[in-house]
């Protein structure tokens, strides 16, 4: 009787169709399309263009990545372990004649580079979002567009957002830009009078959220409408004169410890403008996400 149950075992494991294995892969994720509408949201949210780089992390059918390209000649990268779905992203970009601009990868998001995205799509779950997130903040330059369907980023709030209603449901659209890291202590001198007056501008950042103060010749200055979109940071502070208060309005460009930009005091509605220039000290450097580190 053993031999004949051994037998009967033996004829099963050669006999059992491949889906019995344990693949190497597994999904985080549900496939689940998204629907037409609410892809021309996503695309139209992230200013998509000709010019960009697209990454659709966990593409599915390809449907973002090959809407981006047929629509505005957008080249783009898809991204999924699932096997079968990459190969019919592939056959859909065929069908579709967008194959020369768009490319499909059987990876796992966790491991790919895509460093060089100028937009990212995401269809996945708030628990994945929450593991990428310090992954798209080690990865994405300053001014890379993030659009997420249906799911935010926790503490990292979105810089817009909008609703999709269709078929009688309803889809949130989240949207975000990655904000350079403006966080610690910036010098400059201050040209006033004749003098050289020094200046200390200290920034505390959470995500693209700034505050801070600014120090000029030993008399701190509260900082007023304080924001960052991308590698701009703009910020004003009032400076009170015998009689009057004047408006300094600082704006710039960051890159890693340097900002570029001009400074302009409004006197009775004109605006004398002057270049401005200051480094950071990078010891004073924080990362704006603690779970990343926010190399930019």
């Amino acid at each position: 009787m053993k031999k004949i149950l051994s037998a009967l075992v033996f004829l099963a494991v050669l006999t059992a169709p491949p889906l019995l294995f344990v693949q190497e892969w597994h999904l985080d994720v549900p496939y689940v399309p998204t629907k037409p509408e609410v892809v021309s949201k996503m695309l139209e949210m992230a200013h998509v263009g000709k010019s960009d780089v697209l990454y659709d992390l966990g593409c599915g059918d390809g449907r973002i990545v090959i809407t981006a390209a047929k629509r505005y000649g957008t080249h783009g990268v898809g991204i999924d372990i699932n096997p079968e779905r990459i190969k019919e992203s592939r056959e859909n970009a065929a069908k579709e004649g967008v194959t020369p601009l768009v490319k499909f990868l059987e990876q796992d998001l966790f491991q790919t580079d895509f460093h060089d995205a100028t937009v990212v799509t995401l269809y996945l779950l708030s628990s994945v979002n929450l593991r990428l997130r310090p992954v798209l903040f080690a990865q994405l330059m300053p001014g890379t567009r993030v659009v997420s369907h249906d799911f935010a980023m926790d503490g990292w709030k979105p810089d817009d957002s909008a609703v999709v209603e269709t078929n009688g449901m309803s889809h949130d659209v989240y949207f975000w830009i990655m904000p350079a890291n403006v966080s610690g202590s910036w010098a400059w001198t201050w040209p006033e009078e004749g003098k050289l007056d020094p200046c200390r501008l200290d920034l505390e950042q959470h995500f693209q959220t700034v505050t801070g103060r600014l120090n000029v010749a030993g008399t701190d200055f509260a900082l007023i409408d304080a924001s960052i979109s991308g590698d701009r940071i703009k910020f004003s502070v009032d400076r009170v004169e015998p009689g009057k208060t004047l408006r300094v309005v600082f704006a710039g460009r960051a890159v890693r410890d340097t900002i570029d930009g001009v400074m302009a005091v409004r006197d009775s509605g004109r605006a004398a403008e002057k270049p401005w220039r200051v480094e950071r000290n990078p010891a004073t450097r924080k990362a704006i996400d603690v779970d990343a580190p926010n190399l930019y």
